[in-house]
């Protein structure tokens, strides 16, 4: 009876780090007051989160917040302090998709760039929560901690944010970064996602929050540019020798160590078609036009 009233109150003080609601996040604590909300598997959380709590409330942040998940985050807050949630930052925003990133309760203001901004009020329902966007950069004083927002421009999406609390040397990368996974490009402009990992890298973070996986550090950031640009480079290959769309599909390779990675049986093609089309575009040619050998 002993070691099972041990136990019990051994699982009991675990379970602020389990996931709330039904598989939802799982709160990883990273410095005083600054949490990373881990998406946990088959639960309404599709990407990972971020939590900041200040003096008076909280700043939390992420993307492709359904109702559920919204709901599921709050709360994974509400468990940690009784302090309201102020301020969301919306990571980004993929247009077309209406059931994500409006359902937020009263009271807590938006803060994203003005390309997500723009990206939400053209969907069919239209924003109706208290709004802050801005075009280059922004920075939040949540005493104690400051909250420094960048826009990347054109990304993974238009008007991709990155997130990085200095004093904790935390950075929340959003889906800029997946921690071995092909991850999602189909909205991705890929050249200038190159040179927002390489701003990434130049940080200096201790602690990254990918959009996709477990927290990392600058190994992870530096392997996932590196599958980035391997990816990149086999495409470019394939429009070199003017292979047309359908041929690069058919034919493309990576290593066989990228094979592994999350999503790359479901992703890697759709991957490849925003690629060769984005990258032909780059060169200024028409998208089914073959280049000459």
């Amino acid at each position: 009876m002993r070691s099972f009233l041990f136990l019990t109150f051994n699982l009991l003080l675990l379970l602020p780090s389990l996931s709330w609601g039904d598989g939802g996040y799982r709160l990883e604590k990273l410095a005083d007051g600054v949490y990373a909300a881990i998406a946990q598997p088959g639960g309404p959380a599709t990407s990972n989160a971020f939590v900041v709590e200040g003096r008076d409330y909280v700043v939390a942040g992420g993307a492709h917040m359904t109702k559920e998940a919204i709901g599921n985050l709050f709360a994974a807050i509400a468990t940690t302090t009784a302090k309201p949630v102020r301020y969301f930052i919306l990571s980004h925003h993929h247009q077309g998709f209406s059931h994500i990133d409006f359902d937020f309760p009263p009271g807590v203001d938006i803060v994203t760039s003005v390309q997500a901004w723009q990206a939400l009020t053209g969907e069919v329902r239209k924003p109706t929560a208290p709004s802050i966007f801005f075009n280059d950069g922004m920075t939040l004083k949540v005493p104690p901690h400051t909250i420094v927002l960048t826009n990347l421009g054109e990304a993974h999406s238009p008007g991709d944010l990155a997130v990085f609390l200095p004093e904790a040397k935390v950075l929340y990368t959003s889906d800029l970064l997946y921690v071995r996974s092909v991850g999602y490009m189909g909205e991705g402009h890929m050249r200038n996602w190159i040179f927002a990992l390489d701003f990434l890298g130049e940080l200096g973070a201790e602690r990254i929050v990918p959009g996709y996986g477990p927290v990392c550090g600058s190994a992870e950031l530096d392997e996932f540019r590196t599958y980035f640009r391997d990816f990149l480079s086999t495409v470019v290959a394939h429009i070199e020798r003017g292979d047309s769309l359908e041929q690069t599909l058919k034919t493309f390779s990576l290593p066989p160590r990228y094979a592994t990675y999350e999503g790359y049986s479901r992703f890697l093609r759709p991957n490849i078609e925003r690629a060769y089309r984005d990258l032909k575009q780059d060169l200024a040619i028409p998208p089914d036009t073959p280049l000459p050998r």
